[in-house]
């Protein structure tokens, strides 16, 4: 994700657009991919994709979408749009995490998972999404924003391979 892509989705996040907006506008960009290309098309006008922009698009989002057009920026919707859901969430103190597991946790160890979460970055919310993955032979790997904790046999053993053929 490029520092301009971040930029724009914190524009975007400024002009204080309606959640529902920006995701009805993904919506429609993953629905249709040919109209994404044809607002790249550098051999379309201006004025004609601000004419579909203005038929096509929630009206909140049709400004900002103009711009990004003007700024040949459109190519990097996608990354905007997630740019700006991270940014969103990280407003709101909203943590997206996610759990690699052998054995499905219980619930009340997901919920000490998600505690742990909320006080190791200072989350007020934590969306937690699981996946099983049987090559860790056990335990589990939790990761979170830039950090990964590994309790899991295969990183263990990774480790313990590691300190041995350093000595």
């Amino acid at each position: 994700m490029t520092e301009t892509s971040i930029n724009y989705a914190k524009a975007l996040y400024e002009l204080s657009v309606p959640e529902e907006a920006v995701l009805e506008t993904e919506k429609i960009f993953r629905s249709t991919p040919q109209l994404k290309g044809a607002l790249e098309n550098p051999l379309v006008s201006l004025k004609e994709k601000e004419h579909v922009i203005d038929r096509v698009f929630p009206q909140e989002m049709k400004n900002f979408l103009k711009v990004t057009c003007k700024y040949q920026k459109i190519s990097s919707i996608y990354d905007i749009l997630e740019a700006y859901g991270n940014y969103s969430r990280k407003q709101k103190g909203i943590l997206k995490a996610v759990l690699t597991y052998v054995t499905k946790p219980e619930e009340a160890q997901k919920e000490k998972m998600e505690d742990f979460l909320r006080r190791e970055f200072g989350a007020k919310e934590v969306i937690l999404t699981l996946r099983e993955d049987k090559s860790l032979i056990g335990g589990f790997i939790l990761s979170a924003g830039d950090k990964e904790f590994d309790w899991s046999l295969r990183g263990r053993y990774n480790n313990l391979r590691q300190k041995l053929t350093r000595r």
